[in-house]
């Protein structure tokens, strides 16, 4: 017979183990059957959810704009003179008419003496070729004076009459530039910071300025939009996906840095219609209303556009929509009563919910909450809407 080799016994300790071996692969084998398809039914998870319906959805455009006023005058010279008075604090309000600035006005009032002294002495010059004239007239009449020399008076009293219309020029211009030392606010707004101060040298020209004044009522709100998104509005325009009031008549609304909104509205009343060729951007400008001056020449607010409508848009409450590595999703239950993972495209937002471009349709019910713990083909029961949430979405 042939030799077989001797097979060696288990030792004590392992005989010893088997056993309990045994039972934790029998309770593994368990488990895993009561998970498994074939073992006992796993309950649905519960959701909240939302049934998609489309709406016509208000869209509101934003940017970050800059307010000026809507008339800055500058506030100049028109004679040289040293700054005697500044008669107002710089960045108060002023009233049109309102003394800002007088210069020493000594040498144009002497100017106007002596403009005023000339003109004295002219029309009684002319009063004198008037007497003349007078005394000669019956004379010629009566072939006493040859009418040469009533010519002659004539003459002289044309040219006196001349020289007069030229002295009383003289004195109107003085005493406009005598007027011109008293500088006042040619609008009621804003004053700004004086340039020039007191006791110094000013004149017309390149350096007369001294200060400028805004009108504050009504506004300037001046803002850019992009050549990109002008680009996409007009395609969303030629697709019936925004309709925008005719003719741009948006309405505008100013929210201040705290959130709050300025009590008026305002319209769009310039846009370039070029583009800025170092930035890309189309200047845009709104005038408002500013009673009370709750704004202020210089300020940044957002502006809001308002008007525009999405026709028959989709949106979803925005703790729906989740963000993956493949982008923004959220979880659709299907016909089945199934989880579906669907990847999304979104708009922006309108209130508490999302718009959504693609990726949903109307009519589909989407998960808002309880969707992180759900996997794609999970069975899940629809359970209360969420509160304060669009039930449904888009009504």
């Amino acid at each position: 017979m042939p030799a077989f080799p001797q097979l060696h016994r288990p030792s004590a300790a392992i005989r010893n183990l088997l056993p309990v071996l045994l039972l934790l692969f029998v309770l593994a084998c368990s488990k895993h059957d009561a998970a498994a398809p074939g073992g006992a039914a796993v309950p649905p998870a519960e959701v909240t959810a939302v049934k998609v319906v489309p709406a016509d959805i208000p869209m509101v455009l934003d940017y970050l704009g800059q307010t000026e006023g809507s008339r800055v005058i500058e506030v100049r010279t028109r004679v040289e003179g040293v700054l005697q008075k500044m008669n107002f604090k710089e960045g108060n309000l002023v009233k049109a008419g309102e003394v800002l600035y007088r210069l020493d006005p000594r040498q144009f009032e002497i100017t106007l003496e002596n403009a005023r002294a000339d003109l004295a002495l002219e029309e009684a010059r002319l009063e004198n070729a008037r007497r003349s004239v007078r005394r000669l007239k019956p004379l010629v009449e009566q072939n006493a004076v040859s009418q040469k020399d009533m010519d002659d008076a004539l003459s002289a009293e044309t040219t006196a009459a001349a020289v007069v219309r030229g002295a009383k020029a003289k004195v109107s211009e003085a005493e406009m530039k005598l007027g011109y030392t008293v500088i006042t606010a040619p609008i009621s707004g804003a004053v700004g910071r004086s340039l020039k101060h007191e006791g110094s040298l000013v004149s017309p020209g390149g350096e007369g300025l001294l200060t400028t004044v805004s009108l504050l009522n009504p506004l300037y709100v001046n803002f850019n939009i992009s050549e990109n998104e002008t680009i996409r509005h007009n395609d969303e325009e030629k697709h019936k996906t925004v309709r925008f009031p005719a003719g741009g008549n948006f309405d505008v609304r100013l929210k201040l840095a705290d959130d709050s909104f300025v009590p008026v509205t305002g319209k769009l009343n310039f846009a370039n219609p070029l583009y800025n060729k170092e930035t890309g951007t189309m200047s845009v400008r709104a005038e408002v209303k500013n009673p009370g001056y709750i704004l202020l020449p210089g300020q940044y607010v957002r502006v809001h556009l308002m008007g525009a409508v999405r026709p028959g848009a989709i949106q979803v409450p925005q703790r729906a929509v989740m963000q993956g590595q493949k982008g923004k999703f959220v979880i659709v239950v299907d016909a089945a009563s199934k989880a579906e993972v669907r990847t999304v495209e979104v708009g922006e937002w309108s209130g508490e919910n999302w718009i959504i471009t693609s990726g949903v349709k109307a009519g589909e019910t989407v998960v808002v909450d309880g969707a992180m713990k759900l996997q794609a083909g999970q069975p899940v029961k629809v359970v209360t809407a969420p509160a304060g949430a669009a039930a449904p979405a888009g009504r």
